[in-house]
């Protein structure tokens, strides 16, 4: 295959700008009310908190809400104070946390591998269903994301580099970022990281005493960053972290105690897969091309390993649990969009094999044909079942969404006819 023109190149990103932006900026213009339970329970805890004047203690009808960390909140209370008490204002923090997801997905797939794959990378984390759908609304796993991808970013060149006083900057970067992650979401979001990298240390035999120390290190610095709110919030409410980390955690864990805690094994299939439309199945030709030339070893080879020992060391994490929602697989997402654009930028630059490109060009064509069709269905069905009538922009938005199918279908297809004249 040629290189794509830039007349396409410039066609599809302009469209992919359209796109996001009408995604991510229209929603917060409708007036929409408020979803339930969480939305608006986050609202309201945050309108108290900011009310109150109150910094530490998230708190709902003047009684401790102890069940999430201080992140979000803050993020909300500075929402509100900026813009009111509006749907605006609960809902702009969600869809930040979304784009930030999405840029911080494409700058860890352009230090894995280039530019290119990081710009496509970001544009894929952007569009997928699940994460779409889930800015939209009040949900502390959205904000986790960014934190777990630039965790990642940072243990990555922590272990690529050669220069201690370089490699001892990357691990304090790192530990900022357990931080951070921390007080959006405690726990998961480090276990989910450590487990994941553990697993790359393993099968790409960089596991040794000094990688082990870095990471247990990084994860220490983090929780001593993190721990003042914690304390804090120990001091306002006695028992808070026993009750937290023990019962709602580690309890949590091992046993099916929460209310979602009886869920099966296979919890998370059907919100990886249909969550990660339209995206998911590109990751198939890469890893048929990968498994096939595994023999050379290549730093891209190295990324590959990383990525998917990211996301299959998550979904094991995860399945393993008693405790099991939708959204804990959020942080596990971005590393779907690094797959699928690592896959895409293979096919541009001719290093798929015959095999694996034969099954990408039919996946293309599938897929583009349901993203041509499927935004107008999906607002038509919608519309039939729910007795909602959408404005007009929701059909312009559905239209711009259709016009990146066809306008990646057809450049896909001009590239297709340059390749065999």
């Amino acid at each position: 295959m040629t290189r794509m023109s830039r007349r396409d190149r410039n066609t599809l990103i302009l469209s992919a700008v359209i796109t996001a932006g009408l995604i991510y900026v229209y929603p917060l213009l409708l007036p929409t009310p408020l979803l339930e339970p969480d939305e608006g329970l986050h609202a309201a805890i945050s309108q108290e908190m900011l009310e109150q004047d109150e910094w530490i203690v998230p708190s709902f009808r003047g009684k401790p809400f102890l069940d999430k960390p201080i992140l979000y909140f803050w993020a909300h209370m500075v929402s509100m104070k900026a813009f009111g008490m509006t749907e605006l204002a609960v809902r702009l923090p969600g869809l930040l946390f979304g784009l930030l997801g999405g840029l911080t997905t494409g700058l860890l797939a352009s230090r894995l591998f280039d530019k290119v794959t990081g710009m496509l990378a970001s544009l894929m984390a952007l569009t997928m269903f699940l994460p779409l759908a889930l800015a939209q609304a009040a949900a502390h796993d959205v904000a986790l994301v960014p934190f777990t991808n630039m965790v990642l970013l940072c243990l990555w060149e922590m272990e690529k580099t050669t220069d201690r006083r370089s490699q001892r900057r990357w691990l304090f970067a790192a530990a900022c970022m357990f931080s951070m992650a921390i007080l959006t979401k405690a726990l998961i979001g480090v276990a989910i990281v450590a487990v994941g990298y553990g697993l790359f240390l393993m099968f790409s035999r960089k596991l040794s005493f000094g990688s082990c120390c870095r990471l247990i290190t990084a994860v220490a610095l983090g929780a001593v960053v993190a721990s003042p709110w914690y304390l804090a919030m120990e001091l306002r409410n006695s028992g808070y972290l026993y009750y937290y980390f023990i019962e709602r955690h580690i309890l949590g864990f091992a046993t099916a105690t929460q209310s979602h805690g009886r869920a099966t094994w296979y919890y998370y299939a059907p919100f990886l897969t249909l969550g990660s439309m339209p995206w998911l199945w590109y990751v198939a030709p890469l890893l048929k091309n990968e498994w096939q030339n595994r023999k050379t070893q290549t730093d891209t080879l190295t990324a590959i390993v990383l990525v998917n020992c990211w996301l299959v060391g998550g979904i094991l994490f995860l399945c393993v649990a008693k405790s099991k929602l939708a959204t804990y697989a959020l942080p596990l997402f971005p590393a779907i969009a690094i797959l699928s654009a690592a896959s895409w930028q293979k096919l541009a630059s001719r290093q798929l094999s015959d095999s694996a490109t034969t099954w990408f060009t039919a996946i293309v064509r599938v897929t583009g044909m349901l993203g041509i069709a499927a935004p107008f269905a999906t607002l038509g069905i919608c519309q039939f079942l729910l007795g909602v009538k959408f404005p007009f922009a929701s059909w312009l938005a559905a239209a711009a969404v259709c016009a990146v199918a066809a306008a990646t279908s057809a450049a896909f297809e001009r590239q297709q006819f340059h390749r065999t004249v």
